[in-house]
């Protein structure tokens, strides 16, 4: 029998203790090995399909023009309205925005500052006809490729991107004009 003067019996708590941190331990490093395993497949996972970059004409940002400060007084000069011009199945009447018989025009554009008309010709290429309105200067491109949201024509350097939304117009990397379309229809 214990005396007063000798030590209690010990328990087994420390060893309890000592056995649940060691599993917790395993607990952890097992949950971790998992997680690497998965993030180690779903990296190196063979993807079905090659990646692909597609050209898209730029869209304007109006958002960022709402949310950037409240509207103010305009004190530039009002946008000039589109001039009258006759459009039919093959592009503008009377201008060289236009297809001739043997062409079927696919898209037929207008801008605040000019007109464009895109061709196919019979033998399934593209051709590119535009006119600047304010001083009737035209421009005629076969080097055109269809792009997801419409036409992309080059000229020495030059770039046209002509959707439904907008004309923009880039030399090299430098963008000289996005005119929104007051006036798309498709052939």
């Amino acid at each position: 029998m214990p005396t007063a003067t000798e030590p209690a019996p010990t328990t087994d708590v420390p060893a309890r203790g000592l056995l649940s941190s060691k599993a917790s331990a395993i607990s952890i490093v097992m949950a971790s090995i998992a997680t690497l395993v998965i993030v180690f497949g779903m990296l190196h996972t063979p993807d079905d399909e090659p990646g692909q970059v597609q050209s898209i004409p730029a869209q304007p940002n109006t958002v960022s023009q709402w949310v950037a400060a409240p509207a103010k007084p305009s004190t530039a000069a009002p946008q000039p309205k589109p001039a009258a011009l006759a459009m039919d199945d093959r592009g503008f009447v009377d201008t060289t925005a236009r297809c001739d018989e043997r062409e079927q025009a696919v898209a037929i554009a207008r801008t605040t500052r000019s007109a464009m008309v895109v061709c196919e010709k019979a033998d399934g290429t593209y051709e590119y006809a535009g006119i600047r309105l304010h001083d009737g200067a035209s421009l005629r491109l076969d080097d055109v490729r269809v792009l997801p949201a419409g036409f992309e024509a080059h000229n020495d350097g030059t770039t046209y991107r002509l959707s439904p939304t907008e004309l923009v117009v880039i030399t090299g990397e430098d963008l000289l004009s996005r005119d929104a379309v007051v006036e798309y229809r498709t052939g």
